[in-house]
Formats: structure tokens, sequence, C-alpha cells
């Protein structure tokens, strides 16, 4: 669009300067005519162009204000259809980029990946992670690219490829510059793969950093996170006490029911490995509990169910701990089967989103095509009109220096004109000679009377041209005589031109008088200036 806009601007430059220089009112007009036409398709195209724009750019807003969490968090829900939410984003993404706008077609591309992870599509999440992620380094966006970066590294993490989810998470830390928040999130995320790989120094390292970049960050969603991850750190190990303490700092900052729940889950799990299982059986009931008051996802449900039965049997409490395991294992075929039905439906939605796609390239293609062809055109007029204007020039530089040549001449036999006989007379009388002419073409009725007017007029002469070069001797006697003379390699055409440039008819009159077009005066004045200016 802004190749056709740089198009339309100069076409119109070329207008107005082919409008300026136009040497008459009929070239004018059909300036105007092409300007107008043109104006009218780059209008059309434009006013398209704004509500795809408007449209993109609505898209955009109602994903920032759904995915940006008031502090400057992602957040993890959407609550709406995600499926046509990353499509439309994933569109509005492709229209910044034709638009070379790859800051927000990077932060379109993040969010349809967002929409894509919640939905579990993890193949279509990780493209448009990575075509933020190209999209962010075009723009020079480094937020935007750790972002994407972190969440590829989220997903690699529940793969267990650890390795490379440290090499990833540790380029996106050198991208997040002073966003503290980034820093706490991706830092605590290399801890959990240190931890789960049980090497504990480096888990320390990167949890420590990040809890101070959360405190730095005041962010209690990061904290709650580091302070979690700190609790499993010292599970893991043994130490017990210290991860009920680390739990128990982040109870400081919980203020929603899901976090409390997880809070019960955590506790209780430790004092489950910690073999106090009256104590751990107080919390999972709290977590049961809350867990009928909240929306959690059934694994967290079925890992409660699990815990009870776990606790129960370990109290001798054999038949309470049979009724959880009957729930837990009713709620993981039910599990089970919704993973087996939305894979199913996953395949089903990848082809219908294939064809969907098809067909928004047939129109985007369309589109293009069509833009294509009004730049052509656009291209074209302008070609054309560049093509008028310098053949203007010529015709002007030409006939300055026909007008310098001819002026010596006139010089020459200024003496010898008559006092009384002025130039405004001589064009006087070549106009009246070019009326009675017209007139007598179309006088059929009276063509005996007026014919004798007409001869009258032409000077007694048979033709227009000899009327015509006598009315001009009268100002500039012997002038025909002469230019036969100083310039012999004149044709006869080329000669009869250059007498009547002496005065001030335009191209269409000479041609008129001598019956030629005014193409051939043209083609006739170059050839008088090639062959008499030195």
């Amino acid at each position: 669009m802004a190749e056709m806009a740089e198009i339309f601007r100069c076409f119109l430059n070329f207008c107005v300067k082919n409008t300026i220089f136009a040497e008459n009112k009929i070239d004018m007009i059909r300036t105007l005519k092409y300007l107008g036409i043109v104006v009218l398709l780059a209008l059309t195209a434009c006013n398209s162009y704004e509500k795809d724009y408007e449209k993109a750019d609505a898209v955009l807003q109602e994903a920032e204000r759904l995915y940006q969490h008031p502090q400057g968090e992602r957040a993890d829900y959407l609550g709406a259809d995600t499926v046509q939410i990353s499509q439309e984003l994933a569109n509005a993404a492709e229209f910044f980029v034709r638009r070379e706008d790859f800051g927000k077609a990077a932060l379109a591309a993040l969010y349809s990946g967002y929409a894509q992870k919640e939905d579990d599509d993890k193949i279509l999440a990780t493209k448009y992670f990575k075509d933020a992620e190209l999209y962010g380094t075009i723009a020079g966006d480094s937020l935007t690219m750790a972002r994407a970066k972190f969440n590829i590294a989220r997903m690699l993490y529940n793969e267990r490829a650890y390795k490379d989810l440290i090499d990833i998470a540790t380029t996106a830390c050198q991208m997040c510059g002073n966003h503290n928040i980034e820093m706490a999130f991706l830092n605590n995320l290399i801890a959990s793969s240190y931890i789960l790989q049980k090497d504990y120094p480096s888990a320390k390292t990167y949890l420590d950093k990040s809890l101070t970049y959360a405190k730095e960050g005041k962010s209690t969603r990061a904290t709650i996170n580091v302070l979690n991850n700190y609790s499993v750190f010292y599970r893991e190990q043994g130490k017990y006490d210290d991860a009920i303490n680390c739990l128990l700092q982040m109870r400081e900052f919980i203020n929603d029911s899901i976090q409390q729940l997880m809070f019960y889950m955590n506790i209780g799990t430790i004092y489950v490995y910690n073999n106090e299982y009256n104590t751990a059986d107080i919390y999972i009931q709290k977590a049961l509990d809350l867990s009928t008051v909240v929306v959690i996802e059934p694994e967290t449900t079925a890992m409660i169910y699990f815990l009870i039965s776990y606790i129960k049997e370990q109290q001798g409490l054999l038949e309470s701990s049979l009724d959880y395991y009957k729930k837990y294992s009713t709620l993981q075929y039910k599990i089970q089967k919704e993973s087996e039905k939305k894979n199913l439906y996953s395949i089903n939605r990848q082809y219908d989103y294939e064809i969907l796609q098809n067909t928004m390239n047939k129109q985007i293609i369309g589109r293009q095509r069509i833009i294509l062809i009004i730049s052509l055109l656009l291209l074209l007029v302008a070609i054309v009109m560049i093509v008028s204007l310098v053949r203007q020039k010529n015709i002007l530089k030409e006939n300055k220096e026909i007008k310098q040549e001819l002026d010596k001449t006139k010089d020459e036999l200024q003496k010898s004109v008559r006092p009384e006989v002025v130039e405004e007379e001589l064009s006087r009388q070549l106009h009246l000679i070019i009326t009675a002419n017209r007139i007598d073409e179309h006088a059929n009725d009276f063509k005996n009377e007026w014919a004798p007017l007409v001869r009258k007029i032409n000077n007694e002469k048979d033709s227009m041209f000899e009327g015509a070069a006598a009315a001009v001797e009268r100002v500039y006697p012997d002038m025909y005589s002469t230019i036969l003379q100083k310039y012999p390699n004149l044709n006869d055409t080329e000669s009869k031109v250059l007498l009547l440039s002496c005065s001030d008819l335009t191209n269409t009159e000479i041609g008129y008088i001598l019956g030629l077009s005014v193409h051939s005066v043209n083609k006739s004045r170059s050839e008088i200036r090639r062959k008499i200016v030195v």
C-alpha cells in the first residue's frame, strides 16, 4: 500500500505539471480526466485498506485486554473461543506483515500462540510463537521475542526437554533488559528444570535470582510461583520444614481461591512426604472442599482424590480409601476419554483449519492481484504522463530555438517593414483567413456567394497557405524567399511551417492551413530545429 501511495503521489505531481504546461484547454481537460479516474481508484483502494486496518487493530487491542495482566503479566485463561480468536489474530498478524508494521505483527502472533497453547494445540502454538520471535527481531522488539521464547520453553518443560529449555530461556533472559517480571518467570522456569534434573546448586542460584526479580518487579504472582518452587526444591531434598516455611511465606501473598487451593494441596503433599498423615489429611480435605466452589482442571481434582485415598490407606481407613480411589479411577477414565476425543477433534480442526487457510490464501491472492493491477495501471498512466511531459518540454524548447532563429531573420528584414503594418495586424489577418475557410467548408447553401469573399480574404490567392504567406510578407517582405535562400536544406513542408512560425499561430492552426496533422507539424518543427539551429 505504501508503494501505491508513492506511485500516486508521483502521478499527481506529473498531472499538475502537465496541466500547467498544457498547450490548450483540450490537453488540460484530458489530463484532469485521467487524474480524476486515478483519484477515484486510489480512494477506493484506500477505503478498503483503512477498513482492514481498523479490523486488525481492533482484534489486537481486544487480545491485549484479554491477555495482559493489570500488573503487566500474561493472563493464563481467556474464557472465550480460543480457536476463533487465534485465527483472527493470525490474520491480523499477516495483515500487519503486509503493511510492514512488524511490531504489531509480533504482538498479534504472540497472542495467537497464547490462544493455541490454551487450547492445547502445541504445534500451532509453537508456529505462532516462532512467528512472533521473527517479527519481533525485524521490529527490534526484544521483549516480545523474550515472551515468545519463554512460552516455547514452557512447552519444552512439559516435554521434559530440559537442555533445550535452559538454552532458550537463557537467551530470552538476555533480551528482557530491565523487565523484572519476565526475568523472574524465566529464571524460575530454569530453576524448575534443574530441580527435576536434581542439580540443586544450579536450581538454588536461579531461584535466588528469580525471587530478587519478583520483589523488584513487585509482582505477587511471580513471588508466589517462586516460593512454591522453593518448597519443591526443599521437599525433593527431604528438607520438609524449610519447604513448609516457604509455603507459609507464600500464603501472605495469596489473593484468590485457586491459589489458596494450590497452597492446601502443596502443603498437604509435603506432610504426606513427611509421613504426617493426620496433618496432611486436614489440608487435603480443605483443598477438596474448596474444589467444589472454584473452577479447576479435572487433573487437579483427580490428584486430590488420589492423595486422600493414599492418606486414608495409611490411616487404616481402607473402605474410605477405596471409595476415593474409585472416584480417582472414574475421573481418570473420563480424562483419558476426553483426551482421546480432544485429539480427534484436534485432527478434524486441523483439517478444517487447512481448508480455511487455503480459502483465506485465495482471497489474499485475489486482493493482491487487484492491488497489483491498480498499481500497474497507475504506473502505466504515470509513464504516459512522463512521456507527455518530456514531449511538451521538448516542443517548448524547439519553439523557443526556432523563434530565436526567426527573430534574427526578422531583424534583418525589419528595415524594409512598412511602419503602418504591425504584427498584431498579421495575427488578425491569419486568424481571419482560417475562420473564413472554415466557414467556406460548411457553407454549401451559399457557396457561390461566399467564395469571392473568401478569395478576397485569402489575398486573391488560390490556397490558404498562399493567402497566409501574402499576409506574412506584408509585415516581412520577401520572408518566404529569404527562408528558401537561407535554409536550402529544408524541404517544402518545413519551409512553409517555418514561415508560418513567424506569427502566433498554434501548431493546430498551422496544420489546418497546410492540411497537416498536429503530429506532422511537431515532426517538421523537430526537423527544422535539427537543420537550422547550430
